[in-house]
C-alpha cells in the first residue's frame, strides 16, 4: 500500500486516506443561502468515492461578502438545521466532513455584467473593500474596511464556527486566500497606511481562529487555507510566510494547513514563466502539480524553523501519478484534488481497487463549472460528468421493457448515450463509420508543440475503456444509412454523427489540395500517418486555427495566420482555452491577420482579398481552418418515421463536447 493510502492522525482527527477534497464555490445552496437536496447528492457522491475527508466549499459568514447569488452561508441559527443532511450524507459515506468559512473582501464584483457602484459588489447589498484600495479585484473604486467593521466580521467567523459544529462538522476550514479579507490582511501589497490593530498583517486570521476557539472549544480542529506565497512583485513569499506567519498559527494548535499559492490581487506576477493565479487555478497549460516546488520549499522553511504541522498540496493534479507525486515526492501529507472530483467523484475506490483504467481524467476543459464559473451564474457541474449534481434525478434505474437503441457515431456523444443506455439495459447497437471510436476529440488535442494537450483524450480513452467492458454492440467502418439503422428494427434511433468541416471553393483549393499543400485541419492533425508539414505555414481561419498555429510556431515552422473577420473571435468549441490561446499567441510573437479572404490559390501561395487589395502569401502549406457545420441529412430522413429519433452533439449544433455528454446522458435517460 502506499503512501497516499496510509492512515493518517491529526487533532483527534482520524484520516483514512491522505486524499482530500478540498473546497470550490458549488453554487447550489437556494437563493438565501440555505443548503440545498442537490448539495447533499453531490457532496455525498464525493464521501461514496472513498475520500478521508470532504470540505464543503466556501460559505459566507456574513452575506454583504458574497461572490455569487447562490453562495452557502451560515448567517444566523436557521441555517444549521439545513447542513445536517450534507453532513449525514459525508459522513455516512465514510469521510470526515468539513466547510470552509468566507468573506468576500476584494472579490465581490468580479466577474459582473452591470456597471459597479463604488466599494460595491454586484450582487445586491454586496461590498467589494479590503484593508486598503491600493490594489483591487471585483471593483476598480474599492473600499475601506473601518476597524469596527473588521471586529464585526471576526465575530461573524467565529459564530460561523460554532453553527458549523452544532451542525455535526467535523472541523473547520477558513478561507484565507485568493483575494478574500482574511489574505488582503496578510498582503504585504493590500495591507498598507493602516494604523489600526489590523495593521498587523497576520492579526485578523489570528483573532478569528481565537474566537473560533473560544466558542468551539480549544480541540475542535480547524485547517484553515492560506495563502502562502503571492507570488506577486512587491508580494509576500514562502521565507516571509515561514517567517512571519507560520509561527504565529503553529502557536494556535491547528490541525493542518492547508496550502495555497497565487494571488488575484491586481498586481504583476513574480515570475514570468506562471501568472500568480495560476497556482491557485490553473489554466490549461499550466505545468501539472504546479505546486510541487513550492510545496518542498515550505516544508524545508519550516523545519529549519522547527515547525510541523501537517500539510496539504493542491492544484493541477490530473492523475493518479500526480497524487503520488504531492505525497510522496513533493512531501505533503495530503493530496488536495478539486476538479479531478467532480469529473469522476469515485476515483480514489478506483485507485485503491486496481482500476484505474476506468478512471474519468479530468480534460481540463470547461473549468469546474459546465454553467458558468464561480463568479458568474452556473452551478457547478463536469463537463465530463453528466451526474455531478444531479444524483439524485440521475441515478441508474434498470428498465424491465429493454427496447433496441442504434446510435450512429462514435464521438463523445454516441458513446456517453450508449454507455447510459447499455447501463440501463437496452440493446445499443454503435455504428461509427471510422475505425476507431473517438469522433473529433479524438484528434482535436493533437498539438505536439504545446504542453498538455494529451488531456484532450483523457475523454475518449475513458469512453474506449468503457464500451470495451460494456455490451454495446459497436460495429466499426460502417457509414450507416437509413436502410441499415432500419434492418436493425430499432426503437430508438440516435443520431451522433458530429459536424462537418464547412466546404468552401476558391479556385486551385481542390488541385491544392490532391497535391498535399493545402490540408483541412482535421487532416492536418489526424494522429495516423499524419502529414508532412513545410516550413512555410498559412493557416487560414483563426477562430478555429490559433491554436494549430501556436503549435506550428512553437515547433519552429514559418506561420502566418490570416482571419477574414475583422478580429480573432474563437470558435464556440474552443470554450475556457480561449484566454491560454490569447496567452501563448502573445507568447510566441503570433498575431491573427484580419480582413483577410482567401481568395485562390496558385502557384504554391495563398491570395487574400483584403480593404487594401491582394495580400499574396508563398506557402509550403496551407492548412484550412473554415469552421464546422451541423449535417442534418439523416435526421431529415427519419422525419415522418415511427421512430423516437434524438440528436445529440455537433451534429445538433458544432459546441463543446460537454454539451454532447450532457445532452446524452440526458436523452438516454428519458427512453422508457
Amino acid at each position: 500500500m502506499s503512501k497516499l493510502f496510509e492512515p493518517f492522525e491529526a487533532k483527534g482527527l482520524t484520516f483514512k486516506n491522505r486524499l482530500i477534497h478540498v473546497p470550490t464555490t458549488l453554487n447550489m445552496s437556494d437563493p438565501q443561502g440555505y443548503a440545498t437536496r442537490r448539495l447533499a447528492a453531490a457532496y455525498g457522491s464525493l464521501a461514496k468515492g472513498g475520500y478521508a475527508a470532504v470540505i464543503v466549499g466556501a460559505t459566507c459568514v456574513r452575506r454583504d461578502g458574497l461572490i455569487n447569488e447562490r453562495m452557502l452561508g451560515l448567517y444566523d441559527e436557521d441555517y444549521v438545521i439545513e447542513f445536517r443532511d450534507t453532513v449525514s450524507e459525508i459522513k455516512n459515506n465514510g469521510s470526515l466532513a468539513g466547510i470552509q468559512l468566507f468573506y468576500g473582501g476584494l472579490i465581490p464584483g468580479l466577474g459582473t455584467t452591470v456597471p459597479l457602484e463604488p466599494g460595491k459588489g454586484w450582487i445586491p447589498g454586496t461590498v467589494a473593500w479590503g484593508p486598503s484600495n491600493k490594489y483591487v479585484i471585483g471593483n476598480a473604486e474599492s473600499g475601506v474596511v473601518p476597524t469596527e467593521v473588521y471586529d464585526d466580521i471576526v465575530e461573524s467567523f467565529a459564530q460561523a464556527g460554532r453553527r458549523a459544529k452544532e451542525a455535526g462538522f467535523d472541523f473547520l476550514s477558513f478561507h484565507f486566500c485568493h483575494g478574500s479579507l482574511p489574505h488582503t490582511n496578510l498582503s504585504l501589497l493590500a495591507n498598507q497606511g493602516r494604523t489600526d490593530k489590523y495593521a498587523d498583517r497576520f492579526y485578523m486570521c489570528e483573532a478569528i481562529i481565537q474566537r473560533t476557539q473560544e466558542l468551539c472549544g480549544k480541540d475542535f480542529p480547524l485547517i484553515p487555507r492560506l495563502c502562502c506565497d503571492e507570488n506577486l512583485e512587491g508580494g509576500y513569499d514562502i521565507e516571509y510566510f515561514a517567517e512571519h506567519y507560520a509561527p504565529r498559527l503553529h502557536a494556535l494548535g491547528i490541525a493542518a494547513l492547508d496550502c495555497t499559492f497565487g494571488s488575484m490581487l491586481g498586481a504583476p506576477s513574480r515570475r514570468a514563466d506562471i501568472h500568480s493565479t495560476e497556482f491557485i487555478g490553473p489554466s490549461f497549460y499550466t505545468p501539472k502539480v504546479v505546486n510541487k516546488d513550492n510545496i518542498q520549499t515550505l516544508r524545508a522553511e519550516l523545519q529549519k524553523r522547527g515547525i510541523d504541522m501537517p500539510l496539504i498540496g493542491s492544484a493541477n493534479l490530473i492523475t493518479p501519478a500526480h497524487l503520488h507525486t504531492m505525497v510522496e515526492e513533493a512531501g505533503a501529507d495530503f493530496a488536495g484534488v478539486c476538479r479531478l472530483s467532480l469529473d469522476d467523484p469515485d476515483f480514489p475506490n478506483k485507485m485503491m481497487q486496481g482500476r484505474e483504467d476506468e478512471i474519468r481524467l479530468s480534460t481540463h476543459t470547461g473549468a469546474s463549472l459546465l454553467q458558468g464559473n464561480i463568479f458568474g451564474k452556473g452551478w457547478a457541474g463536469s463537463a465530463q460528468n453528466p451526474v455531478f449534481g444531479r444524483e439524485d434525478e440521475y441515478r441508474i434505474i434498470p428498465t424491465n421493457q429493454p427496447k433496441t437503441i442504434v446510435v450512429v457515431g462514435g464521438g463523445s456523444g454516441g458513446m456517453e448515450y450508449a454507455l447510459t443506455a447499455d447501463e440501463i439495459g437496452h440493446n445499443v447497437i454503435l455504428f461509427e463509420k471510422g475505425s476507431t471510436l473517438g469522433g473529433a476529440m479524438d484528434w482535436a488535442g493533437n498539438y505536439p508543440g504545446l504542453p498538455n494537450m494529451e488531456m484532450l483524450r483523457y475523454q475518449p480513452n475513458y469512453h474506449r475503456k468503457m464500451i470495451e467492458k460494456s455490451s454495446v454492440d459497436v460495429r466499426l467502418g460502417v457509414d450507416a444509412g437509413v436502410a441499415e439503422i432500419l434492418a436493425e428494427e430499432p426503437d430508438v434511433v440516435v443520431i451522433a454523427t458530429g459536424a462537418k468541416p464547412i466546404a468552401i471553393e476558391v479556385p486551385g483549393l481542390a488541385e491544392a489540395r490532391a497535391s498535399g499543400l493545402a490540408l483541412r485541419i482535421d487532416e492536418a492533425m489526424r494522429r495516423d500517418n499524419p502529414p508532412a508539414i513545410g516550413k512555410r505555414v498559412v493557416v487560414v481561419g483563426a477562430a478555429e486555427g490559433a491554436e494549430l498555429a501556436v503549435d506550428y510556431k512553437l515547433r519552429g515552422h514559418d506561420v502566418r495566420l490570416v482571419e477574414a473577420g475583422p478580429a480573432y473571435a474563437p470558435a464556440n468549441y474552443i470554450g475556457s482555452r480561449v484566454w491560454a490561446i490569447m496567452g501563448m499567441m502573445a507568447y510566441a510573437g503570433l498575431t491573427a491577420e484580419p480582413g483577410l479572404a482567401l481568395s485562390r490559390i496558385e502557384g504554391g501561395a495563398a491570395v487574400f482579398t483584403g480593404t487594401d487589395g491582394e495580400v499574396r502569401i508563398e506557402a509550403d502549406t496551407i492548412v484550412i481552418c473554415s469552421g464546422r457545420e451541423k449535417d442534418n441529412s439523416l435526421e431529415r430522413a427519419f422525419m415522418g418515421k415511427p421512430i423516437t429519433v434524438h440528436v445529440v452533439g455537433d451534429a445538433r449544433t458544432p459546441r463543446s463536447y460537454a454539451n454532447a455528454i450532457h445532452e446524452a446522458a440526458y436523452l438516454s435517460r428519458t427512453v422508457k
